[in-house]
């Protein structure tokens, strides 16, 4: 059967969409929320969906658009009868169908539903899901119908026209009906030993008590095997938590070890780098002394300057003439004042008359003034003779004092030349320089010591033997890695083994605790169940009767057995050649889809599980060990030999939602190549989000917000 045209009618996010697939390879791409998950959720509704369930699921895919329209799947298709359509209309108990084939027209759902699983060779939409129609992350579901694939299994190897599931359900059912065991509906088995059991107590109780005791006995039994199974459980929990928390530790010994190993690594480095420099510092006097000398001399540099600018500013005396000025004579002018006075008195005497008074007066004011003129000559003389004297106790003065100024210039020269040879240097630059340098040095190895001081405890010395902690350190890294190593999956996640291992032993102990409660319970039942006979039944014949009757009923209950381990038998033997068969046609397609690397498939009959062969490990894996994307693929085979071997002659489409999401580029495109061999024989339609598998493809259809867009499978996305 191949899909031609599919038409959806306000069915979720599509108020009206239509596809023409090819009947080879379609590809139907977009990004999400495009619909792709809806075409084949349509796909499944339109060939197995009855249209007049009243599912609440059929709430979920009307239109968003449209709620109260019902929802709508049209499908063209050819079949080996012809080409024919169905037409779904989703509503309810008003749903319709209509299938017309040819010239077979059907409009029973029921009918329709059964010619379409005849036309597809899939009986159901839980048997589609499980083989032929993959979604995100479903590869590995094999048994949503577990009774449909076996059945099916089952037609495939043996040829019969019916399979065992039904018949050996309902054997089960009445093995378990002929078995039940409950208080309020026991079975006929039960019933009947109950009778006896009650006869039984009237011929002898003793025997009704010991078969009670035997049956208490038996549930101690289990209790106790029950109770001692958790034991072993919980002890392996136990070691497994202790595993872990030994892995905890030890990451955490590692973690703190890699920590001081860093520390105390730079803690080595600064102790080289403060050895380095202690051993090349740039003066060999300590800086202390080398600061107070070069102070010491930059203060005598400093002085001598000084003098030398006081000795520049003052004016050398030692060259000075001294100008001694003559004081006035004032002594003559004083005789001259005697000699008039004594001439004013003889011409006062000697001369009378006017003419001697006037002349008597102008001598006495000449004496006037001839001593004035004395008495100021005098007073300037005084003053001369001080000035003189002043000058030269001056000129005393200043030679004294230049001759102390050059005097201490000298000593502070000779204390400079002394202080530079002490200092061992040419002059004050260059001892300035050198405490510069000498400076810079110390405090650059203060801050390597801070720095060395920072990295170290408070109980550490620093004279410490950094790297040998350093190396220790590492040396407890390296122990802590190689146990964790050593402890496999547990060294490799600590915290999270611990923590599943600390669920698992809460989980177990609880377990473990209800069943010794319930071994207590029945083992207090043992204890208290009377095992003394003291009566005889009543009525033998009634108590015959019954013991035939319950023989029959174990006769019954044997055939049922032996009927249903013989359908086992049968199953087992079926499920066995299914096996091989999947076994032949998965190798192949496991091989090239990984290119090479497993070519071997080894399928278990009973549970269907799946092993592969390892090259590398020379031996079978389970599929399940492998990585999520190997698991995938491997299951990817298992569904397409699944799809082969159960439908037979009959071949549905196959319908994939981008299964391949966990395969690698390579191994992607070479699946890819094997769904594209497949569709020879089988129609595919492949839905994804990527545009890797347009050139591949017969058809590429785009999903756009638009609508949809077809695009030639040669071009570019």
């Amino acid at each position: 059967m191949r899909i031609t045209k599919l038409r959806l009618t306000d069915f979720k996010r599509h108020a009206d969409l239509e596809l023409e697939l090819a009947v080879g390879l379609t590809v139907i791409r977009g990004p999400n929320e495009v619909g792709k998950s809806t075409i084949q959720r349509a796909v499944e509704m339109a060939l197995f969906r009855r249209p007049t369930s009243t599912a609440q699921e059929l709430d979920g895919i009307r239109t968003w658009a449209n709620g109260e329209s019902p929802p709508q799947v049209r499908m063209d298709f050819q079949a080996e009868d012809g080409n024919g359509s169905v037409w779904k209309v989703f509503a309810g108990t008003n749903g319709t169908s209509r299938l017309v084939l040819g010239t077979e027209v059907q409009t029973d759902p029921t009918a329709v539903d059964a010619r379409l699983a005849e036309l597809t060779g899939i009986p159901s939409e839980k048997f589609f899901r499980s083989t032929a129609c993959i979604r995100h992350q479903e590869l590995t579901d094999l048994d949503r119908d577990e009774g449909a694939l076996r059945d099916r299994l089952q037609l495939s190897m043996s040829g019969a026209d019916r399979g065992t599931f039904a018949a050996r359900r309902k054997l089960q059912e009445a093995i378990a009906r002929t078995r039940a065991d409950g208080p309020k509906n026991p079975g006929p088995l039960r019933q009947t030993r109950d009778e006896i059991a009650r006869l039984g107590d009237q011929v002898a109780r003793g025997e009704s008590g010991l078969v009670t005791l035997g049956r208490d006995r038996g549930l101690l039994a289990a209790a106790t095997s029950r109770r001692e199974a958790l034991d072993a459980k919980l002890s392996q929990a136990q070691a497994e938590l202790q595993m872990a928390e030994r892995a905890v530790d030890a990451l955490a010994r590692k973690t703190k070890a890699e920590a001081e190993y860093q520390r105390y690594k730079r803690a080595a480095e600064l102790r080289a780098d403060i050895d380095r420099s202690e051993a090349s510092h740039p003066s060999a006097m300590a800086l202390p002394a080398l600061r107070t000398g070069v102070e010491r001399l930059r203060s005598l540099e400093f002085d001598i300057l000084e003098k030398r600018a006081e000795l520049a500013s003052q004016p050398d005396v030692s060259s000075w003439q001294a100008e001694v000025r003559p004081a006035p004579r004032w002594l003559p002018l004083v005789a001259l004042t005697v000699l008039a006075v004594i001439g004013a008195a003889a011409v006062a005497v000697l001369v009378q008359g006017v003419a001697g008074i006037a002349a008597a007066v102008g001598l006495a004011a000449l004496a006037a003034v001839l001593l004035l003129v004395a008495l100021l000559r005098r007073r300037r003389a005084s003053e001369v003779r001080l000035q003189n004297e002043m000058l030269e106790t001056e000129i005393a003065r200043r030679l004294s004092g230049r001759s102390d100024l050059e005097e201490g210039l000298k000593a502070a020269e000779r204390q400079r030349q002394t202080q530079i040879a002490a200092l061992g240097m040419p002059d004050l630059a260059t001892a300035d320089a050198m405490l510069t340098a000498e400076s810079d040095h110390v405090a650059g190895i203060d801050r390597l010591r801070a720095e060395y001081r920072g990295l170290l405890i408070e109980a550490l010395d620093e004279s410490e033997d950094v790297a040998r902690l350093r190396d220790r350190h590492a040396a407890t890294a390296d122990e802590a890695r190689h146990a964790l190593a050593g402890m496999g999956a547990v060294g490799a996640d600590p915290p999270g083994h611990r923590q599943s291992a600390d669920a698992a032993v809460r989980s177990t102990r609880d377990d473990r605790e209800r069943a010794m409660t319930d071994e207590a319970t029945a083992r207090s039942v043992v204890d208290s169940n009377p095992t003394d006979a003291e009566e005889v039944a009543t009525t033998a014949e009634r108590l015959d009767q019954m013991r035939q009757q319950l023989a029959a009923i174990e006769r019954r209950l044997r055939v049922y057995q032996t009927a249903l381990t013989a359908l086992d038998a049968a199953e087992v033997a079926t499920m066995k050649k299914a096996a091989r068969f999947l076994e032949e046609w998965m190798g192949p397609d496991v091989s090239k889809i990984t290119d090479g690397r497993y070519e071997r498939i080894r399928v278990d009959e009973n549970a269907l599980d799946l092993s592969v062969h390892s090259a590398e490990k020379q031996d079978w894996v389970p599929a399940t060990e492998l990585s999520r994307g190997t698991l995938d693929q491997i299951y990817l085979a298992a569904r397409l030999g699944l799809v082969r071997q159960v439908t037979q002659d009959r071949r549905p489409p196959l319908v994939f939602d981008d299964p391949l999401v966990t395969f690698d580029d390579d191994r992607a495109l070479r699946a890819f190549d094997l769904l594209k061999k497949i569709s020879a024989d089988h129609q595919v339609i492949y839905l994804t989000c990527s545009d890797r598998y347009d050139s591949r493809a017969d058809k590429v259809i785009e999903l756009t917000a638009n609508g949809p867009l077809v695009r030639p499978s040669s071009e570019p996305a």
